[in-house]
């Protein structure tokens, strides 16, 4: 017969082990999210090293002249709305006076 100490039996005990658990389950998330983001980030390819490669790809041949600018002035117009909503906070973007 197993003896279990009265402390071990209280809701207080009980309730201090759950949340024990509970942050030691948040911080493995956090670690698992933390290698799974640094993973991702090193898939993405340098905007230079991808025009590189878009200019070697039109001087082959491989894309015509209008795919070579369509491409190009998406690139452009990307990169120009990311770094004018990298200052911006989350919310609400539109400016009232």
């Amino acid at each position: 017969m197993t003896v279990v100490p009265d402390f071990l039996t209280t809701s207080v005990y009980q309730a201090g082990f759950a949340l024990l658990i509970l942050c030691v389950l948040l911080v493995i998330g956090v670690y698992l999210v933390s290698i799974f983001r640094d993973y991702a980030a090193e898939d993405r390819e340098d905007p230079p090293k991808g025009i590189a490669n878009l200019e070697e790809m039109h001087a082959k041949g491989d894309i015509s002249d209008e795919e070579f600018r369509t491409i190009q002035s998406r690139s452009h117009q990307l990169s120009a709305e990311a770094s004018s909503t990298e200052g911006c906070p989350m919310g609400n973007h539109s400016t009232s006076t």
